[in-house]
């Protein structure tokens, strides 16, 4: 017989079934004059349609407080078939009597491929629990009426396996993914239980076990279900009456991302009377109050570190955190708890050593059923993966305590590595200050925390067992973040690194023994020549290249200054090394001949008083050096040696330089000035030196006279000789110059039969060009006295010559003529004439000028007229050019020219 579908209706006990059958026959009416069915094949079987057994509903989070209606969305599920088999030779009367007898109590079994939309959005099939029993349905075949009341039961069927009780209907359910609903949370309501969930339910029904179900009934007002699960990640309780939800609870075991801290996602759902709070009055609804929570199981983690954790210990401070009011996660096995955009900050407390760290993360919760996070998920949460903190050292290494690792740190930006077992928690960057760095250099950069992170080399050990001892960790284990590295220069503060030596280098790493360093400049470095000289741009030794005269043939070979700051007791000192580093000749630098290599000695660091207290010292010396005027390959003219230059400062002295061994050497054609030499030396020796401390620098000096010194036809008398040493705290070189007399006190010089005067200067400073001015004057002056008149005449010349530093060349030669007369002391006339010529070159230029001065005493008037060219560009401005003096008054002109008159005669007064 064909199948057809009839609607099977008893309004009585509100029976609404749709009925299908298969496998029968009709046969005669029956004595209720309604056809009989007969079951005729082996697989015969009577199928029930019902209606829809489930209500989606949305969830809140508590009571409503609105002064309009509280609606929710809500859904329908869909209608479920259950197909019984019925035994061959079965005859069923065509009534909703006859239909419903012959499928209670046992007389028909539920086939496997049944059906139920119940929750919503599940299809779930009955089993029977226990193997070789089968599922079975309770249900009365006419309406149930109470005594007394006449009132009339809602008819419904109850399945339970063969084997069950009242208490447990002994079934399993296979659950099918029908649906998610797709409603958001919005207004007052969130989205309704169990989305997202639903896949997980049956994929682990699917591959670990089914759910238990101890009730199953269906009626035409819904159906009420009881079912459990629990799998070794995840639990499912579900209870609904009537098709409408009670209690819906899921919970996810897992951890949290990237630290390990075991948690259980708690997602519990209970229908409960919820307050309506409206202006005008007070009523509830039975609404479904839903509450996640995340519970922390395991809040502490020990032996954490590893070449890139530098912490020992992490606790979450806190034990349950509610996530009710942020936003769903999508997928309960994988989320940030409270969302991306307002993710929850779970307290941390993080212990390095003796040190704990405070600070405040979001997190990750991962499932047990998950090996990590998916790259999505992983840039959403990026953002939020800085933690920041006061600033606290903390050695980021741990393997030995060596000074390098000890940072403070400002910013942790945390994430996760895998092992081979699971996850681990990995500091990708940190952000830090160098101590020592910030001491020896306040109020610069080195303030400021600068990113770093990991070397690769360390990074490759983290996976591996902790490591231990210094043998695995590399030199350089933490690296600058950004390419142009940290710039370290003390070319502005000298002092701060011995005065004599301002190392200037972009650190590109950290060394565990040496601090920041260029990584390029380490002695490994295969051409560590050509590394010194990119490294160290712009750094100087005594005012000269310091890449320049680092001796990089030696063995060992030299490595970069050491820059750390070590714990003495409860005090931290910063220390600055550089010691024993050898020199070579570069330029005006040069070794002695008859001493050991040039060799620098730096310290600044902490000494120990007597007291027992760390006080801050510096000292720096260079040793055992020439410096050689002009530089070789040209002859020389001028060394000055010393055996060691030294500079100094303690606490509460002012800074000194101290000048050993020096000696003054003059050679080839200046070799005529031996006498010079000679007196000069030995006159420095018996004095001591003298110094004069600013706020730009230090200079220490000798200024002695000597009386009297022969050179050839030349006879040098009142020459104050100078040697002088300066050591600037600012961004210039250390000069050293050597000078006899000046301009405002010149020698005397005798040349034969005639007399003058002069001065010299010579300045070195580093590989600039050396200053040079030297002035010299000679000529002769005739002068008669008769008593009542006194009359004298002179001729002078003369040539000056300066050589700037910048290599600029000046040279002028002058030629001075005049006489005067005087009558009585009453009357007195002067002249004189000057006539100069100045060159400068670059471009070459020259200049003229010619100035003649006439003055008149008369006791009670006196005048003076000056004739004055101006100043005639000769040569490099095209056509002569005459640039003329700036007009003065005759009373003016009368004062300044009588004043030069006194000076000139008090010059070569017998």
């Amino acid at each position: 017989m064909a199948e057809h579908t009839f609607l099977l209706v008893r309004s009585d006990d509100l029976v609404v079934l749709a009925v299908r059958w298969s496998g029968f026959e009709i046969r005669d009416q029956g004595p209720s004059a309604l056809p009989l069915l007969e079951a005729t094949d082996e697989r015969a079987t009577v199928t029930l349609a019902f209606p829809p057994q489930a209500i989606l509903e949305q969830t809140t989070a508590s009571a409503f407080h609105t002064a309009g209606l509280v609606h929710s969305d809500s859904r329908l599920a869909g209608s479920g078939e259950l197909p019984f088999r019925v035994a061959a030779g079965t005859v069923i009367e065509s009534s909703a009597q006859g239909i419903l007898g012959a499928l209670a109590d046992g007389r028909a079994r539920l086939e496997p491929a049944s059906g139920v939309e119940m929750p919503w959005g599940l299809d779930v099939d009955p089993l029977a629990r226990t193997p070789g029993a089968s599922v079975v349905s309770e249900h009365t075949d006419r309406p149930v009426v109470a005594a007394g009341s006449g009132a009339v039961g809602l008819w419904s069927m109850r399945l339970r396996a063969s084997d069950g009780s009242p208490q447990d209907a002994g079934l399993s359910i296979r659950p099918t993914f029908v649906a998610d609903s797709g409603i958001p949370a919005q207004g007052l309501f969130q989205r309704p239980p169990l989305e997202g969930v639903r896949s997980i339910i049956v994929a682990s029904s699917h591959d670990i076990s089914l759910p238990r179900a101890t009730r199953l009934e269906l009626t035409a007002l819904g159906g009420s279900l009881s079912a459990a699960a629990k799998w070794p990640s995840d639990s499912w309780t579900h209870d609904m009456v009537l098709g409408r939800d009670q209690k819906v609870d899921f919970t996810a075991q897992g951890t949290l991302w990237p630290f390990g801290f075991r948690a259980v996602y708690q997602d519990f759902t209970t229908r409960e009377f919820l307050p309506v709070h409206n202006p005008q009055s007070l009523g509830c609804v039975a609404g479904l109050l839903r509450k996640r929570t995340l519970v922390i199981t395991l809040p502490l983690l020990s032996g954490t570190r590893t070449p890139t954790f530098p912490f020992d210990e992490v606790e979450i401070l806190g034990r349950q955190f509610a996530l009710d009011g942020s936003a769903e996660p999508p997928d309960p096995h994988l989320f940030i708890p409270g969302g991306a955009l307002t993710p929850v900050r779970f307290p941390l407390r993080c212990r390095a050593g003796t040190t704990d760290v405070e600070c405040a993360l979001p997190l990750i919760f991962v499932s047990d059923t998950l090996l990590g996070p998916s790259p999505d998920l992983l840039a959403q949460w990026r953002p939020h993966a800085t933690a920041r903190i006061p600033g606290t050292r903390i050695d980021m290494v741990g393997a030995g305590g060596l000074p390098g690792d000890v940072l403070e740190v400002h910013a942790l930006t945390f994430s996760g590595a895998e092992d081979g077992t699971g996850h681990r928690p990995d500091v990708e960057t940190f952000d830090a200050v160098v101590p020592a760095l910030r001491s020896l250099l306040p109020g610069s950069p080195h303030e400021q925390a600068h990113t770093l992170r990991y070397a690769p080399q360390l990074r490759s050990l983290a996976g591996r067992a902790p490591h231990s001892g210094r043998g695995a960790v590399p030199d350089v284990p933490l690296l600058f973040e950004a390419p142009s590295g940290l710039p370290v220069s003390f070319t502005r503060n000298a002092d701060r690194s011995g005065g004599l030596v301002a190392p200037r280098f972009s650190a590109d790493g950290i060394s565990r023994e040496l601090g920041p360093v260029a990584t390029s400049t380490l002695p490994g470095a295969p051409d560590l020549e050509a590394a010194l000289l990119g490294a160290f741009d712009g750094a100087t030794l005594f005012g000269f290249p310091l890449a320049s005269l680092i001796d990089t043939a030696v063995d060992p070979r030299p490595g970069p200054p050491a820059i750390v700051q070590r714990r003495v007791d409860d005090a931290f000192v910063t220390e600055m090394r550089w010691e024993r580093l050898r020199l070579k000749a570069h330029s005006a630098f040069q070794p002695r001949a008859t001493a050991a290599p040039p060799r620098l000695d730096l310290f600044v660091g902490g000494t120990t008083a007597p007291s027992g207290a760390v006080e801050p010292t510096t000292t720096c010396a260079l040793k055992d050096f020439t410096l050689v005027l002009p530089p070789p390959p040209a002859a020389p003219l001028l060394k000055l040696s010393f055996d060691s230059v030294t500079f100094t400062q303690g606490p509460g002295r002012a800074p000194a330089v101290s000048l050993d061994g020096m000696g003054i050497e003059f050679a080839g054609p200046l070799q005529l000035l031996r006498e010079l030499q000679s007196q000069l030396e030995s006159l420095i020796g018996a004095r001591g030196p003298t110094t004069s401390v600013s706020t730009s620098g230090v200079t220490v000096g000798y200024e002695v006279g000597i009386p009297k010194a022969a050179a050839g036809m030349f006879l040098l008398q009142n020459v104050t000789g100078r040697v002088r040493v300066t050591v600037p705290f600012v961004e210039e070189p250390v000069s050293v110059a050597l000078g006899f007399a000046g301009r405002e006190h010149p020698f005397a010089l005798t040349v034969s039969a005639f007399g003058g005067g002069g001065y010299a200067d010579v300045e070195i400073a580093g590989t600039r060009e050396p200053k040079v001015e030297m002035s010299l004057e000679f000529g002769a002056m005739l002068a008669v006295d008769f008593v009542i008149a006194k009359a004298e005449v002179h001729a002078l010349g003369g040539a000056r010559f300066l050589r700037h530093p910048d290599g600029r060349v000046e040279l002028e030669a002058f030629l001075r003529i005049g006489g005067s007369v005087e009558l009585l002391g009453l009357v007195s006339v002067s002249i004189e004439l000057r006539v100069s010529l100045t060159y400068l070159d670059g471009p070459p230029r020259l200049f003229g000028r010619a100035t003649l001065v006439i003055e008149l005493d008369l006791t009670l008037y006196s005048e003076t007229v000056t004739v004055d060219s101006g100043t005639i560009e000769l040569i490099g401005g095209g056509a002569p050019t005459r640039h003329l003096e700036e007009a003065s008054t005759p009373a003016e002109r009368s004062a300044s020219g009588f004043e030069a008159w006194q000076r000139y005669r008090r010059a070569f007064a017998p």
